[in-house]
């Protein structure tokens, strides 16, 4: 089992037992307008719980962290990156925190130890992330970390009815080497 830890948080593997905390937020209205997915019912979040659950270390696909608060257990969101086979030191970083637990720094202290996995731990050479236009704690977030803005994409993405338009972001293991003095040598 995979587990990251900050000052106030553990990034874990998640597991079939994070059903309840995972729909609480995965569910809520207001993170459904600003994330680009829609609601998932019981049944598919539980087989991909489980999914999640099991793979390996260097799997491919999407890598899921329950994110917790270290003095209280139970799942209050999640980070994750996305690879390929084909790109196999690029990801694609996504998050997505349940709204009782935003705007406290804990998306930005999950997103930065997500990212320094993902350098230090996988090696990637290079990380993404995309949000709305609309979402201005992602965008927020995407700067606070080192993020750049690359793209911005007109009318990119279907959600609730109508199009959106999209921005991504991205980030060079070197760029974040230079910015973090105890990662100089990677």
């Amino acid at each position: 089992m995979l587990r990251l830890f900050t000052p106030r948080l553990v990034l874990r593997t998640p597991s079939p037992d994070d059903l309840s905390g995972y729909l609480a937020y995965r569910n809520e209205l207001s993170g459904l307008a600003t994330q680009m997915m829609a609601a998932v019912d019981a049944d598919r979040a539980l087989t991909f719980l489980d999914t999640q659950s099991s793979l390996g270390e260097d799997a491919c696909g999407w890598r899921m962290f329950a994110v917790e608060r270290r003095e209280e257990p139970g799942i209050v969101g999640e980070v994750g990156v996305f690879s390929s086979a084909e790109r196999p030191r690029e990801g694609d970083l996504g998050w997505w925190l349940n709204p009782v637990h935003q705007k406290q720094g804990f998306a930005t202290e999950a997103v930065q130890a997500l990212i320094g996995w993902c350098f230090s731990g996988r090696d990637l050479h290079r990380v993404t992330a995309h949000c709305l236009r609309t979402n201005d704690a992602s965008r927020r977030l995407m700067d606070r970390v080192g993020m750049r803005l690359e793209s911005q994409s007109v009318e990119s993405r279907w959600l609730g009815g109508r199009w959106h338009d999209e921005l991504g972001y991205a980030l060079l293991q070197r760029e974040w080497a230079a910015r973090r003095p105890d990662t100089a040598a990677l």
